[in-house]
């Protein structure tokens, strides 16, 4: 990335810059707010008959997302071990997509048969032009391509990091071998025998919400988390319990967090996501990645192409703003949450004082003697 960008490092220091911010600001937050839905779609592209995936093993990718990213997963670190208090339902689901950006009803799955017998990593699968398929708006969807990487020599999936979402739109997502991809089917075939349980796209969709691998990519590097106990390299295969405690790094006596989902062990040795890690998530999702909150991927299509929805609005001014803030519109009753769906205040004024909310985006709701529901989105900064 660096050598096609030179600015990839320095955004991605920047966004680093903001994650932290946010997270201090946010202390304590944890569970206070409701779930996340991230809708997805699918890409599915083949040139072999068995690349061309089954739509129940594409379910079974989503159902592991889910269960991996909620803590629901069947084989979760028992409640005497010592690294299960650091082990978070992270509140975030996955749904196959119900409409398409222009409003359509989908099934959440595109299928594209091409000329190309694998992929390598310059990322042709993202491209219509270069025998894959263009990305459906990266805003309101993840992106994950399906396909043959046998071109990139062993690679089992990788992902692009919201620091470039606003630079390379059209190349964000995820990409996962067909035989790393969810539980049935492909999963596990072909010398991917111990990567049939999904966990490439949940690891992949960790960096895709800016998680770091446990290493920092460097011998004792930093994954910017503090509840990851320092990891020297990667580890591989299915270490035992403690695995290098007292490690160069400055492990303790519980040795290396390997069973975390951000580490490259077996599928059936990666059972986690940290709470560290969950508020970078969170973080990511309230900054880089925030439109994707107001997707409406997720809900059934109404035939009405998105951006024909006109919802009634209220204006707010000053916007942005750095605490008092009046409304312009019906006279009611006001409620402001934030984007996660948290109560701030209610009032009946239209004049309105958010000095004391965190920096982000809210939403002004006004609800009048009928009923009627008018909506303003506003930035505090």
């Amino acid at each position: 990335m660096k050598d096609k960008d030179p600015n990839a490092e320095l955004r991605m220091e920047l966004l680093e810059i903001k994650t932290q911010k946010w997270i201090k600001e946010n202390e304590g937050q944890y569970k206070a707010r409701s779930i996340i839905t991230i809708p997805v779609v699918v890409h599915v592209i083949y040139n072999a008959n068995e690349e061309n995936i089954s739509d129940a093993q594409i379910q079974s990718q989503i159902d592991g997302l889910n269960d991996d990213f909620r803590l629901l997963n069947s084989d979760s670190l028992s409640d005497t071990h010592p690294f299960w208090p650091d082990a978070a339902d992270c509140l975030i689901e996955f749904c196959l997509a119900q409409q398409d950006p222009n409003g359509n009803a989908t099934n959440g799955i595109t299928r594209t048969l091409t000329n190309l017998t694998s992929f390598d990593s310059n990322g042709d699968e993202k491209f219509t032009s270069f025998g894959g398929i263009d990305n459906w708006d990266p805003t309101k969807y993840l992106n994950i391509w399906v396909c043959n990487l046998d071109g990139t020599g062993g690679t089992l999936g990788y992902a692009t990091f919201p620091s470039d979402l606003t630079s390379t739109p059209e190349e964000d997502g995820v990409v996962i071998d067909y035989r790393a991809f969810g539980s049935l089917g492909t999963a596990g075939t072909g010398g991917f025998n111990v990567n049939d349980l999904g966990r490439t796209a949940t690891h992949e969709v960790g960096h895709w919400l800016n998680l770091f691998h446990i290493w920092g990519d460097a011998v004792c590097g930093d994954d910017f988390v503090s509840d990851t106990e320092p990891a020297e390299d990667p580890n591989y295969g299915c270490p035992s319990f403690p695995y290098n405690d007292f490690n160069s790094c400055g492990s303790g006596a519980n040795g290396e967090m390997y069973m975390n989902y951000m580490d490259y062990v077996d599928d059936a040795c990666m059972v986690m996501f940290s709470f560290g890690q969950s508020d970078r998530m969170d973080a990511t999702l309230s900054t880089e990645r925030s439109s994707i909150l107001t997707s409406m991927g997720c809900s059934p299509s109404t035939g009405i192409a998105n951006a024909d929805i006109q919802p009634a609005v209220v204006n707010l001014f000053p916007n942005p703003t750095t605490g008092i803030l009046s409304i312009d519109g019906p006279k009611g009753t006001v409620t402001v949450n934030d984007i996660y769906g948290r109560w701030v205040l209610t009032a009946n004024s239209h004049t309105l004082d958010i000095s004391n909310a965190a920096d982000g985006i809210y939403f002004v709701r006004v609800t009048d003697k009928q009923g009627r529901v008018y909506v303003g989105k506003v930035v505090k900064e």
